[in-house]
């Protein structure tokens, strides 16, 4: 199974593609959304992991919807600024099917991705 993860915090994005990789998942990184959506594209990844706030113009809300209208691969946020119930709903209604809040327990993350891909 692969998973891409979008995340510009390169020690976040480096530590969660070791612990997939260790577990048996291929693993695409990438560093901002619009080199995300084109590895979504070019990839074809069964599950994403995508940061909510991230540079370069393209945040992780724009990212999920964009990625929505052509598919319906599994979507997981992260976010260390889903501090209200609202933050958490509006990555839910962008299109996410599951929301962490960073800092992430690796386990936990490893879990939740191998649930989206039993759905």
């Amino acid at each position: 199974m692969k998973v891409l993860i979008i995340e510009d915090e390169q020690a976040i994005r480096d530590a969660l593609g070791r612990r997939l990789r260790r577990d048996g998942f291929d693993v695409v990184l990438c560093g901002d959304g619009l080199q995300g959506l084109r590895a979504f594209h070019a990839e074809r990844p069964d599950v994403v992991v995508l940061d909510i706030v991230m540079p370069g113009g393209m945040d992780g809300l724009t990212v999920c919807r964009r990625i929505r209208e052509v598919a319906d691969t599994p979507v997981m946020m992260l976010s260390a600024q889903a501090i209200t119930e609202e933050d958490v709903i509006e990555g839910l209604s962008a299109g996410a099917d599951e929301y962490l809040i960073k800092p992430v327990r690796l386990n936990e993350f490893v879990a939740r991705i191998q649930a989206l891909l039993r759905r």
